[in-house]
């Protein structure tokens, strides 16, 4: 009898335990909503300008530049590198397709 107990036990431990699936959340439509109204006049700035990009990829390779010829000291460099690479990411996050894209 020891033993049908044992075995019972393993069962029910087997079946207690159960994987679960992840849950997908998907944003409602007054989620977006919300978001829109609260982007505001900074939804109309969005994407950034083409200049911007220029501007941060240019300024990035003449502030290596300087730095590596050693017009200016690193510790300058690379803080100016610094601030044109985040120049950089903000143009690129901010991209989205055009409108006719959309379907």
């Amino acid at each position: 009898m020891a033993k049908k107990k044992a075995v019972k036990k393993k069962k029910s431990a087997k079946k207690k335990v159960k994987k679960s699936k992840p849950q997908v959340y998907l944003r409602s439509d007054e989620e977006l909503k919300r978001a829109e109204q609260y982007l505001g006049a900074a939804s109309k700035t969005l994407p950034l300008s083409q200049s911007f990009f220029v501007t941060s990829i240019l300024g990035f390779i003449i502030s290596a530049g300087l730095m590596l010829y050693g017009t200016i000291s690193a510790t300058w460099g690379f803080a100016f590198c610094l601030v044109f690479v985040m120049m950089l990411i903000a143009s690129f996050v901010t991209i989205h397709p055009k409108e006719e894209y959309h379907n």
